[in-house]
């Protein structure tokens, strides 16, 4: 790698399915690599395969990395820089400031992913000129990242933005990754493909043949990507699924017009990235019909797969002073310690 820069940043964009991580400058990411979030171990595993990966890389330009950025999976406890529940990690409780912040011996900020990707739209995408707009992921979960008036969201606990709990359906009997039911996310979240479509084979029995129904039947496990396959080849059930995934998302995406009133709507995620050319206007004709205020602009994020990575950059080399007042006496005191 011949780049050479005074100083570093590292962006770490840590997803429930993969983390990807980028050394970067402070006008974008100069070389990254991607790896499979770890599925066991204890409260420090994740954290220790984001430094291992870090010093194997780019050991010999710690010295000068200035500051991490890092944009993961919630639900959030922005205080201590901890991710608690998460829906679709089986590690139940991880930590990552304090464990980095201990090892790298620089400033480790922690935002939920979708809101750093919001801070990232603002400094290197789509909303650089506006002071009210929102990040919208759609891929293994459902999140968002919020930004009203100029001022990043962020909520008591680091959680102001959890779009993906928001109740399309109060009479459903599905059950979310967190035990709710009837959210958002088990709709349209990745990780809840199979449990719609086996909901869909119990309780509505198509009267035509479907081969996807022979597969879910079967005991085959369904992701995303098979299921916009099938839709492509025209098979009914996986229509029909897709079509609950365009009403879900077009109810949560109105409903979070009608709280904020943006003036942009960016949407990435693996999710509909994959698959623009099926989803992006019946959810945008649909979401008209339920607003109240004028609606947005809604556009696919044009920073792709590496949203996350501009995020975590922003909140990196732009850090926004509610995250400083947050975590910054607990970054200089374990520095000083260390």
């Amino acid at each position: 790698m011949s780049h050479i820069a005074e100083e570093y940043y590292v962006a770490i964009d840590l997803g429930a399915t993969k983390t990807r991580i980028a050394l970067c400058d402070k006008n974008g990411i100069i070389e990254k690599t991607v790896y499979y979030t770890p599925r066991q171990g204890n409260e420090y595993t994740i954290a220790e395969s984001i430094h291992s990966k870090i010093v194997s890389m780019w050991g010999n330009k710690v010295d000068k990395i200035k500051a991490l950025g890092i944009a993961t999976i919630g639900p959030l406890d922005i205080k201590e820089g901890r991710v608690v529940r998460p829906a679709n990690v089986p590690i139940r409780s991880f930590e990552l400031l304090k464990p980095l912040v201990k090892t790298l011996k620089k400033p480790v900020y922690v935002v939920n992913d979708c809101v750093a990707a919001a801070w990232g739209e603002k400094y290197y995408g789509d909303a650089v000129n506006y002071e009210n707009f929102i990040y919208l992921t759609l891929s293994t979960g459902v999140g968002a990242g919020v930004v009203v008036d100029g001022n990043l969201l962020i909520g008591k606990m680091g959680n102001a933005h959890e779009v993906g709990h928001i109740v399309v359906d109060f009479t459903s009997d599905l059950q979310c990754g967190c035990g709710g039911r009837g959210h958002w996310e088990v709709f349209a979240g990745g990780a809840n493909v199979n449990k719609v479509l086996r909901y869909l084979v119990e309780k509505n029995s198509l009267n035509i043949y479907s081969e996807l129904k022979e597969k879910v039947l079967s005991g085959e496990q369904i992701d995303a990507r098979k299921l916009f396959e099938y839709y492509r080849k025209g098979d009914p059930l996986a229509k029909k699924a897709v079509d609950i995934y365009i009403e879900a998302t077009a109810a949560g995406i109105a409903s979070i017009i009608n709280v904020y009133d943006p003036e942009l709507i960016t949407i990435g995620g693996s999710v509909f990235l994959n698959n623009v050319d099926i989803l992006y206007e019946p959810i945008v004709s649909r979401v008209k019909t339920n607003t109240i205020t004028q609606p947005p602009i809604i556009k696919p994020t044009r920073l792709g797969d590496d949203v996350g990575l501009y995020g975590a950059l922003a909140i990196a080399v732009h850090t926004p002073r509610k995250i400083v007042e947050i975590q910054g006496k607990m970054i200089s005191r374990i520095i000083g310690e260390a």
